[in-house]
C-alpha cells in the first residue's frame, strides 16, 4: 500500500476555499457548500436580490428576545433591512454598526409592560444564542442588471452577511491585490456602477483576501493592500492547537482561527471595530489588528484575576507605529462592556490631542462621557469623585510646578485604573508619583513603544509585547539596518533635544 500522502493540488477550490470550510465547520460553523447552479432557497431567501437571511433573522431575534411578538419582530427586522439614511455605503453601513452594538426598542415589553424595551439582534453575552452559518459561492443579482456576483464565501451572523471572503489560487501573481480589486468590484467601490452589489456591505463588519499562505483582513474602507493587515497569533488559542501539516499554521488558518472563532469574532464586532477620522479628514473603518486584541484579552483579564494593585498593572509594549492609541481605546471599550469592570473609573494620561478627540467620540457609542482635566485643581475634583468617568489629563495643559506640588490622598478605590501612554517620559513620573499618594489602590497599565528599566519599576512586569520584529513581518514596518544598543537611555534636558529637533528636521 502506498503511504505517501497525495499532493494537495494548489487551486483556488482545493488550496484555498475548501481549508477554510472545513476550518470553520471544526470552529462550529454551519456550511452551505453550494454550486453556481442555485436557488435562493438554497440560502434562506425569495430572491437573489435579497442579501439578508430573513427567516434566520426572524428565529434568532426569537431567541434572543423571547418576549417578542410576530408584528414587533417585523418591526425591529424594518429598522435593520428597511430604514437606510441614504444610498452611501459607508453611512448605511455606519447605521448597521450602531444598531448591532446600541440596539433598537419597540413601544412596549407586552407581557410585562415595561416600555421601550431593547431589542438586541446579536447575543454578545451568550455566544451559542447566535447563527453562524458560512456560504460558498453566494449568489447576489447585480442591481438593475440580469446578472449576478457570487462571492467565494460570505460569513452570516443571525441571517446578517458581516463577513465576505475572496479566495485567490496561490499561483496567481499578486493574489491578495487581486483578491482586493475583486472586493472592490463587489462592493461597487471603483467608480463604476452596475458591477457588484451594494446592499450586501451594508452589514459587513470586514473583509478578508486570501491565498493560503497570505490571508489579510480590512473594512470597506480599506482600499490598498498596504492597509490590510495579518492575523498572525490566534489568541486564546495557541499555534500549537492549530491542525497543521509539518511546517507552522500558514497565515489563513491563523487568520480563521483568530478572527473567526464565534467567541472572537463578536468580540471583534463588539469592541474590536471603531469609525474614525483619518488625517485626510476622511470617516474610516477600522477593525483591530491581533497584537491590540491579543493586548486588551490580556489586561482585562489581569483587572479581574489581580488580587493586589500590582498584580493587575502591568506594560504593553508595542513598537512606534502598531497603533497604541486604538489599543487604549479598544480597552476602555472592552472594560465597560464587562459587567465586572463597568463602574471602574479610568484615568488616562497623555499628551497626544487626537487621543483626546478619538476618545471622545468612542465614548459617546460606548454610553460613557470623557471629561478632560486641563488643570490640576480639576484633575484633583474628578478623581475625588465616585463615578465610573474616563477622566482624560492632558500632560501638556499641566505646568512644571503644578506637577511638582503634593497630592493629598483623594480616592481609596481600588476600582480605578490608570493608563498613561508612552510611560517612560520624565513629566509623567512626577505626575506619577503624586497618581501614586493620590490613589493608592489604583491599578496602573503603561503604554510604550520604546521600554526602560525605569518603566518596569514603575508598572511592572509586561502584559504583551508586539515588537518591532514582528511588525517587520507583518509587513507593517520597513527593515532598517542598525546596530542595537542597550535601552538605558533617557533624555535628561527635553526641551534642548526638542529644540535641536525642530531646528534640523524642520524642513
Amino acid at each position: 500500500m502506498n503511504k505517501t500522502p497525495q499532493p494537495i493540488k494548489l487551486d483556488e477550490r482545493n488550496g484555498v476555499e475548501k481549508p477554510l470550510l472545513d476550518q470553520l465547520y471544526g470552529l462550529d460553523w454551519e456550511i452551505l457548500d453550494l454550486e453556481t447552479k442555485q436557488k435562493p432557497q438554497d440560502t434562506f431567501r425569495e430572491s437573489f436580490t435579497e442579501v439578508v437571511m430573513l427567516p434566520v433573522l426572524r428565529e434568532q431575534l426569537t431567541i434572543i428576545n423571547p418576549w417578542l411578538e410576530t408584528d414587533q419582530i417585523e418591526e425591529a427586522i424594518k429598522q435593520l433591512t428597511a430604514n437606510f439614511p441614504s444610498t452611501n455605503l459607508l453611512e448605511n453601513n455606519r447605521h448597521v454598526f450602531k444598531l448591532l452594538q446600541e440596539n433598537t426598542s419597540v413601544s412596549e415589553n407586552r407581557k410585562t409592560g415595561e416600555k421601550s424595551p431593547t431589542v438586541r439582534f446579536i447575543d454578545f453575552d451568550h455566544p451559542t444564542n447566535n447563527r453562524f452559518i458560512a456560504v460558498c459561492q453566494f449568489k447576489v443579482r447585480i442591481l438593475g442588471t440580469e446578472n449576478h456576483i457570487i462571492p467565494d464565501i460570505v460569513l452570516f451572523l443571525n441571517g446578517l452577511p458581516v463577513v465576505v471572503i475572496e479566495c485567490k489560487s496561490p499561483k496567481v501573481k499578486e493574489p491578495i491585490a487581486e483578491a482586493i480589486e475583486q472586493l472592490l468590484r463587489y462592493s461597487e467601490q471603483r467608480g463604476a456602477k452596475g458591477e457588484g452589489n451594494v446592499p450586501l456591505f451594508f452589514y459587513n463588519q470586514f473583509v478578508v483576501a486570501t491565498c493560503r499562505n497570505q490571508a489579510k483582513f480590512g473594512t470597506i474602507t480599506t482600499h490598498t493592500e498596504k492597509y490590510f493587515f495579518r492575523w498572525a497569533d490566534p489568541y486564546p488559542r495557541t499555534l500549537e492547537e492549530l491542525e497543521h501539516g509539518i511546517s507552522s499554521p500558514n497565515d489563513q488558518q491563523r487568520l480563521v482561527a483568530g478572527m473567526f472563532a464565534p467567541d472572537n469574532l463578536l468580540e471583534i464586532i463588539r469592541n474590536f471595530t471603531l469609525f474614525s477620522i483619518n488625517n485626510k479628514g476622511e470617516t474610516i473603518k477600522i477593525v483591530g489588528r491581533y497584537q491590540q486584541f491579543r493586548a486588551v484579552k490580556k489586561a482585562v483579564e489581569r483587572l479581574l484575576e489581580g488580587k493586589t494593585p500590582r498584580e493587575r498593572s502591568g506594560i504593553i509594549w508595542h513598537t512606534q507605529g502598531s497603533g497604541k492609541s486604538l489599543t487604549m481605546m479598544f480597552m476602555v471599550r472592552a472594560m465597560y462592556r464587562h459587567n465586572n469592570l463597568s463602574q471602574w473609573k479610568v484615568v488616562f494620561i497623555t499628551d497626544r490631542t487626537q487621543l483626546e478627540q478619538q476618545l471622545a467620540e468612542t465614548g459617546q457609542s460606548v454610553g460613557f462621557t470623557v471629561k478632560p482635566a486641563n488643570s490640576i485643581a480639576k484633575l484633583k475634583e474628578l478623581l475625588r469623585s465616585d463615578s465610573s468617568d474616563l477622566v482624560m489629563a492632558m500632560i501638556h495643559k499641566f505646568q512644571e510646578r503644578e506637577l511638582r506640588e503634593t497630592f493629598p490622598e483623594l480616592n481609596r478605590s481600588s476600582n480605578i485604573l490608570v493608563m498613561t501612554d508612552e510611560a517612560h517620559r520624565s513629566q509623567y513620573s512626577l505626575l506619577g508619583t503624586n497618581l501614586d499618594k493620590a490613589l493608592p489602590y489604583a491599578s496602573r497599565i503603561g503604554y510604550t513603544g520604546t521600554p526602560i528599566d525605569k518603566t518596569e519599576k514603575v508598572f511592572g512586569d509586561y502584559i504583551d509585547k508586539y515588537t518591532m520584529g514582528q511588525s517587520i513581518e507583518d509587513g507593517v514596518t520597513l527593515e532598517i539596518v542598525y546596530t542595537g544598543r542597550t535601552h538605558n537611555a533617557e533624555v535628561s534636558d527635553q526641551t534642548a533635544m526638542d529644540a535641536a529637533f525642530a531646528d534640523v528636521f524642520s524642513e
